[in-house]
């Protein structure tokens, strides 16, 4: 007589319900000072601004955040590895006046899509190819990268805005478009942080990123192919810079050979905000949309208090440095062992 197993409903229940449990204590504990210090701010605007909560105003700082939000995503990849890709705004650039310029020559809006991503997968892996097989420091590459990427656009476009017209659907949803209330571009942001979630919680990819930040040599050692790691990492961040540049330009019909500074600051302070840490090895995607929506709405709420865009960039300075110390781990402990080496 064969031995039969009989399962316990109760348990599974319980199995359940602690395996929830430990998902979100590791939530909280990853994301927690972000996520506390995204509630403050909402507080904050509730009683500055009730006016933000308008259902349109809520729309627009979620489209606003998911240009910004796309773009950080592909940087969180790099910066998990300890590196830097200051490109990303030179993509954008490029991304929009090509996008433009192709849909004027009369081009198929998918297949100016698709040339558009391939030619920012390929500038990620240069990035990928000058820091892995050349020794280049990543900051220096992709400054390198992010100067030519300029003057290319520059070049294109003769230094003018491309304005098109098109009544292409795919257009219309990665601009002004969407399903339902919710616009085309957030939804993108969504599918994309849900994606690189799963890449990097599931996958072997995912875990080999977090290694190569951790130690490269330790994972080079550990037989990880650290090159294709690094070389895929650059090329997402380029591929993900691409989709932003081509979100903003179908959001305007034009395609800006300068929108590049902003975007490349804000999608750092997005991934930095959402407690990823510059060193590589420890963060994730679910603080850097946090982060992303943070600045969104740190953006909207200054609009609404009517400050000048200069005093923005002041008060965004200010706040990043903030989120930075909050999410340093053992910042206690890191001051007073400065403060004995005065």
């Amino acid at each position: 007589m064969k031995n039969e197993t009989t399962i316990n409903p109760t348990d599974v229940v319980q199995t359940l319900k602690t395996d929830n449990n430990n998902v979100f204590r590791q939530f909280f504990k990853q994301y927690g000072v972000t996520l506390l210090l995204f509630i403050a701010l909402l507080i904050f605007t509730a009683l500055l601004t009730p006016e933000f909560f308008n259902m349109q105003n809520i729309i627009n700082v979620a489209r606003q955040a998911s240009i910004v939000g796309v773009v950080a995503i592909g940087m969180t990849f790099v910066i998990l590895t300890g590196g830097i890709d200051l490109s990303v705004g030179a993509i954008v650039a490029v991304s929009g006046v090509s996008f433009a310029m192709m849909i004027n020559q009369g081009v198929a809006v998918p297949l100016a899509l698709l040339i558009v991503m391939l030619v920012g997968i390929i500038i990620g892996i240069i990035n990928g190819i000058g820091t892995t097989f050349f020794g280049i420091q990543p900051f220096i590459m992709t400054l390198a990268t992010m100067a030519v990427g300029n003057g290319v656009a520059l070049l294109l476009s003769n230094g003018a805005p491309q304005t098109f017209t098109t009544n292409s659907k795919i257009v219309d949803m990665l601009g002004n478009g969407g399903i339902g209330l919710i616009p085309g571009p957030v939804i993108l942001f969504i599918l994309s942080a849900l994606v690189a979630w799963m890449v990097l919680r599931y996958l072997s990819f995912g875990r080999f990123i977090y290694g190569v930040g951790g130690s490269l040599d330790a994972a080079r050692l550990s037989g990880v192919r650290t090159t294709r790691i690094l070389l895929m990492v650059y090329a997402i961040s380029g591929l993900c810079a691409a989709v932003g540049g081509l979100i903003n330009t179908s959001r305007l019909f034009v395609g800006h050979p300068t929108a590049d500074g902003a975007i490349m600051l804000d999608s750092i302070a997005a991934v930095v905000i959402g407690g990823t840490s510059l060193m590589g090895g420890r963060g994730g995607v679910g603080g850097t949309v946090l982060g992303a929506l943070l600045l969104a709405m740190v953006a909207n709420l200054l609009n609404l208090l009517g400050v000048s865009p200069y005093n923005q960039q002041v008060a965004k300075g200010i706040i990043i440095v903030v989120a930075v110390l909050f999410t340093t781990p053992a910042l206690k402990q890191l001051i007073k062992q400065q403060w004995r080496g005065l």
